[in-house]
């Protein structure tokens, strides 16, 4: 098992939960995607995997760990995209890969270089000149490249150009086909889940999440409005 919620509850500081009573289970080679408003409390999902959330009850383990067990020793089989990492500008492509390179073993320089060449990216380009997609592209370069277990991606495909938003969902494809990875894909794009992910975990206007298959996804609004 790679993710295991255990009766997580979450409130935030105003006392409003955000979840209560979570289980959900994601197995190797599982592809959810998360689905909801804004606020509903998706980027929350991927905060809690991370580590970075306390919660208020329940246990989640993360390739059988505590995600907040800083000695834990599977760190380095997980991947995280989001759209709000914070990367010092100076820092240029080449050396911001080269540093994801120490920290991942079984780091891809083929990889590394087929999406550079795909995104358009130059490794001489600093990241503070780039735009808020090409940012998300180093990071996507950087995230196959690495070969993890688990990826993570929290609103990225927003960001992204038409084309770089095919290119992203036609890469992963092929990875995935090549890789036995988990995907978990946070997102406000129904298109983005349709024929891609395994099953959706649509959280409501109340909190409340919902597992369901693919085939139910445009199902999920019509029983929100009945």
């Amino acid at each position: 098992m790679i993710i295991d919620f255990q009766n997580v509850t979450y409130k935030i500081p105003n006392g409003s939960y955000i979840y209560k009573d979570l289980n959900l289970k994601i197995f190797k080679g599982d592809f959810y995607g998360v689905l909801g408003k804004n606020g509903a409390g998706k980027s929350t999902l991927v905060e809690i995997i991370m580590g970075l959330r306390k919660l208020s009850e329940g246990k989640v383990y993360v390739f059988d760990e505590d995600p907040r067990d800083n000695t834990r020793i599977h760190k380095n089989r997980i991947f995280t995209v989001t759209n709000d990492m914070q990367i010092p500008g100076a820092v240029t492509v080449k050396d911001l890969l080269r540093f994801y390179e120490f920290f991942y073993p079984h780091y891809s320089s083929e990889i590394e270089n087929e999406l550079l060449d795909l995104f358009e990216i130059k490794r001489e380009y600093k990241f503070g000149s780039l735009s808020t997609g090409q940012k998300i592209k180093v990071l996507l370069c950087a995230a196959f490249a690495a070969r993890v277990d688990l990826y993570l991606f929290d609103e990225v495909t927003a960001v992204l150009d038409p084309k770089s938003r095919r290119n992203f969902f036609k890469y992963l494809k092929k990875y995935r086909a090549e890789h036995d990875c988990s995907v978990l894909l946070a997102t406000n794009i129904v298109e983005d889940l349709e024929n891609s992910v395994d099953r959706v975990i649509y959280i409501d206007d109340e909190h409340k999440v919902r597992i369901q298959a693919i085939d139910r996804l445009h199902q999920i609004f019509e029983d929100e409005v009945a």
